[in-house]
């Protein structure tokens, strides 16, 4: 094989190589999104109906409470991460 396939076919393999680590932090990164999305409402929800036993409420309102806290724990992550949905 001559030096020129070999310089070319080397740098086609550092650019596959390069893109596979680019998809590679698009798929972190969106998946670490989806991770938030998905168990950030729960976790916060059931951390502040923990907290609201404390407090002397209303099964109804301590599970109102709590989902007003866990909705605006998704939209202030929405909002924190510059998504364009509340335009």
């Amino acid at each position: 094989m001559s030096k020129t396939k070999k310089n070319n076919k080397s740098l086609l393999n550092e650019e596959g190589q390069s893109q596979n680590r680019v998809d590679m932090g698009i798929l972190v990164t969106v998946l670490g999104y989806c991770v938030l999305i998905i168990f950030l409402p729960i976790i916060s929800f059931f951390g502040s109906k923990y907290v609201l036993e404390g407090f002397d409420l209303t099964s109804i309102s301590k599970n109102i409470y709590a989902a007003i806290i866990a909705v605006s724990n998704v939209l202030f992550n929405y909002k924190s991460n510059d998504y364009d949905v509340f335009v």
